[in-house]
């Protein structure tokens, strides 16, 4: 009988190559498996973690669950970059520097920025030194679905793509439970009704700039 078991030690270079593979792999696949939700009521860092946070989406157009997210992370991180994502090759009713204005109208927070990105927002993040990728969901049951594509892209880029770096921690966060109603698309909806004034917004957006989220997307 042959026997396919060799006796022939594994060499050290090989060794280590295999483990530098094997143990990066698995650490991804768990993260993809058993990705990190923060449930409402978030839990509060005190003191306020000394980290810049990404929370990045399309806010088109942001409403009040957004903003009770944003509002949170201010208070719990040094810094809060709000990333609204763009692909040039699309064209957009409500273009993405209008809804800058918009989100910069309601975040008056001095440690919350809001930026543009074109492109893989790890780069922009990583740029940036932040340390934590932050994705605003209503329940993980409602969109996780449509987030672990994305989740393992965001796990996976930078090795594949670059920087070659290590990939930021992901962290699903759950909706505001009086917001859970809210998206969007509801948003987008009130204010396409003809009959509709600005006051069909009451409750959605914040009530400074709900003339303003009316006019855009009416």
């Amino acid at each position: 009988m042959i026997s396919f078991l060799s006796s022939t030690p594994i060499p050290t270079t090989l060794l280590l190559f295999l483990l530098l593979l094997i143990i990066p792999t698995a650490i991804l696949t768990y993260r993809v498996l058993f990705p990190k939700i923060l449930k409402y009521p978030w839990p509060t860092n005190t003191p306020p973690k000394q980290d810049t946070v990404v929370i990045a989406g399309s806010f088109n157009p942001p409403h009040n669950g957004h903003v009770s997210m944003i509002q949170h992370l201010s208070k719990n991180y040094k810094q809060v970059i709000v990333v609204i994502g763009m692909n040039p090759n699309k064209v957009y009713k409500v273009s993405p520097q209008k809804r800058l204005e918009i989100l910069e109208q309601i975040l008056v927070e001095k440690n919350v920025k809001v930026a543009i990105v074109q492109g893989y927002i790890w780069r922009y993040a990583m740029l940036h030194n932040a340390s934590t990728f932050i994705r605003g969901i209503r329940t993980w049951e409602k969109d996780g679905r449509e987030e672990r594509s994305l989740h393992i892209l965001n796990s996976w880029g930078p090795l594949v793509f670059g920087p070659l770096k290590w990939p930021l921690k992901t962290v699903f966060m759950e909706g505001d439970t009086r917001y859970l109603h809210l998206s969007s698309t509801i948003v987008r909806n009130a204010c396409e009704k003809k009959d509709n004034s600005s006051d069909c917004l009451r409750g959605m957006v914040p009530k400074h700039v709900e003339k303003q989220v009316f006019e855009a997307y009416r």
